[in-house]
């Protein structure tokens, strides 16, 4: 079992990382998106999970990847061995920053949401017609148009076309 002392070690440790990987890719188009630490001292995994406003590929993410390990051994944060995984969220990953909401307008996304004056969640289906600051808009079919506040998002995912 996992105690509050581990929780807020590895928050503690995520930062950190977070801030070089934030460090690396200043001044760019790409941002970051989630740092994940999962395993125990000695053979931790490190997910860094990256996105861009403009196109990037496998070559930008070794960069990064490069870089970030560079300064993880330079800064010795990681205690022991430890494999660094840079890659971009892919749709498998919830939707989590307005940066990303906006990127996917005019995509098709599944959002579940929490509903004001009720117990449950509701989850819609449809085309993300807009981002903005403090909500986004999802076309559910033909006239039918929800708002709903990002505050109340508990899960979006992009959804595959197919």
């Amino acid at each position: 079992m996992i105690g509050p002392s581990q929780v807020q070690e590895n928050d503690d440790l995520c930062a950190r990382i977070a801030a070089l990987v934030e460090e690396v890719i200043a001044d760019s188009a790409v941002f970051l998106v989630e740092v994940k630490v999962r395993g125990a001292k000695g053979s931790r995994v490190v997910e860094a999970f990256v996105d861009s406003d403009e196109a990037f590929g496998a070559d930008d993410l070794t960069r990064i990847s490069r870089e970030v390990g560079f300064l993880l051994d330079m800064e010795d944060i990681i205690a022991g061995r430890y494999t660094l995984n840079v890659s971009t969220p892919g749709l498998d990953r919830p939707l989590v920053l307005l940066r990303q909401y906006r990127k996917n307008v005019g995509r098709d996304v599944r959002v579940r949401y929490a509903v004001e004056n009720d117990s449950g969640d509701t989850e819609v289906t449809g085309r993300l017609l807009a981002a903005g600051d403090e909500a986004i808009e999802v076309a559910v079919s033909g006239s039918d148009v929800r708002r709903i506040r990002l505050n109340d998002v508990v899960r979006a995912h992009v959804q595959l076309p197919w």
